[in-house]
């Protein structure tokens, strides 16, 4: 038996950004589902008991569960409906509506609507798509899950813990295995220095003493049954091994914290043009995909550093569901927003709308730089520009544009660090 719903949108993804879009909607008067793959709402957040979330939209330091809880508590007063441990297996347009067939414990359901909200998030990079060489033996983890097991259910994976990489996450790691009692810790990272925000080195790392060894990678990874070391090798300002410089580090774990890749492969088989350098989908400014009234969210974008912007995008894009089950007027050709020089990646992807306020921009550095100067230029030069103290690329920059300087340079515009 297949369960019939009917909504004005669908919000796939129960995480911070998923919530946050669900909530902005139903504040707006619109009919909201929330369809959650997990058995509980608040994706990663239920995890992260470390503070730090909701600084910008709370102006307070709260925990991940806290974060989430406020959201899924404003779902509930504006009676939304959820389902969790559904899984959407199967989307598709259907006489101007969108179709999604989703799989519970409770049955096949079919939700039909006029707007999908993508809220899927990231997965972690795997060992093996940086090349680590070895065997598969057990006490080889990702840092999401090393989370899980000791902040969810309470398990120590090991006593000696090699981590693999200088991001916020694997230094957050470092620091809850250090309270929890780990008898050793090291960290490795190819970077000169750690990739995360400062906060985090100085607060995760240097306040514990504990060591790293920045440009070092694992080479091949050593066991049989179980973990029993790893082969180091120092690496050269192009990442590339030093030949003689291999070390055998003994310990019964590997953390693997080495990145995040959008989940977008379900929107990119409903045909949704791709960025390959976000990896997520092409975008306008209020993040709607290349397919109409689809939109995506949150780090399905990029990966955020702060759940705070993941969630403004949510907000942004509820904004752009209104526009769409209004019927509001698009323009005739889209104005390309590009990156330019010094910039790794930017999003949104273009201007398409024929009306609404300023254009919140995401852009990623791809250098280090103080008294940066951020500057969005035309065919006619300059439009805006934004000042900056420091710019590195482990920090997303968030910019606003006023809509009238884009308008006047419909052949599109560059955004450039300087």
């Amino acid at each position: 038996m297949v369960i019939e719903v009917e909504k004005d949108a669908v919000v796939v993804g129960g995480g911070p950004s998923g919530l946050a879009a669900a909530t902005r909607l139903a504040e707006l008067g619109y009919k909201v589902a929330v369809v959650e793959l997990g058995d509980e709402l608040g994706g990663i957040l239920i995890q992260c008991i470390h503070d730090g979330f909701g600084t910008k939209l709370f102006g307070k330091a709260l925990s991940g569960p806290e974060f989430a809880s406020i959201f899924i508590e404003k779902l509930g007063e504006l009676g939304v409906e959820s389902w969790t441990r559904t899984y959407v297996a199967r989307v598709r347009a259907e006489g101007g509506s969108w179709v999604l067939t989703a799989v519970s414990p409770e049955g096949v359901y079919r939700f039909s609507c006029r707007a999908v909200v993508y809220a899927t998030g990231c997965r972690e990079r795997t060992p093996f798509e940086i090349r680590v060489g070895g065997t598969r033996p057990a006490g080889v983890y990702t840092a999401g899950l090393v989370q899980r097991l000791v902040n969810l259910y309470g398990v120590l994976p090991g006593k000696k813990v090699l981590i693999v990489g200088g991001g916020d996450v694997g230094m957050i790691v470092a620091r809850h295995l250090y309270l929890e009692g780990v008898e050793e810790l090291q960290i490795v990272f190819p970077e000169p220095w750690f990739a995360g925000l400062p906060r985090n080195v100085q607060q995760c790392v240097l306040d514990f003493g504990i060591p790293f060894r920045p440009r070092t990678v694992v080479k091949e990874i050593v066991g049989k049954e179980r973990v029993e070391g790893a082969i180091l090798v120092k690496v050269d300002e192009k990442w590339q091994p030093i030949k003689g410089t291999e070390e055998f580090y003994p310990c019964d774990v590997v953390v693997f914290s080495v990145g995040l890749v959008p989940n977008a492969s379900q929107l990119e088989e409903l045909g949704a043009e791709m960025d390959p350098r976000t990896r997520g989908p092409v975008v306008n400014e209020y993040f709607e995909t290349t397919l109409k009234g689809v939109f995506a969210v949150g780090n399905l974008l990029t990966p955020f550093d702060y759940v705070d912007d993941a969630a403004e995008t949510a907000f942004i894009a509820a904004e752009g569901v209104s526009k769409h089950l209004n019927g509001e007027a698009r323009r005739g050709n889209p104005i390309p927003l590009r990156p330019g020089s010094n910039v790794r990646l930017l999003v949104p992807h273009r201007v398409e709308w024929s009306s609404g306020g300023d254009i919140t921009l995401f852009l990623r550095p791809s250098v280090e730089k103080e008294n940066a100067r951020i500057s969005v230029k035309g065919s006619g030069g300059e439009l805006h520009h934004a000042r900056r103290r420091y710019v590195r690329p482990s920090l997303v920059e968030r910019v606003e544009l006023p809509r009238s300087l884009v308008e006047i340079s419909p052949e599109g515009v560059v955004v450039d660090v300087e």
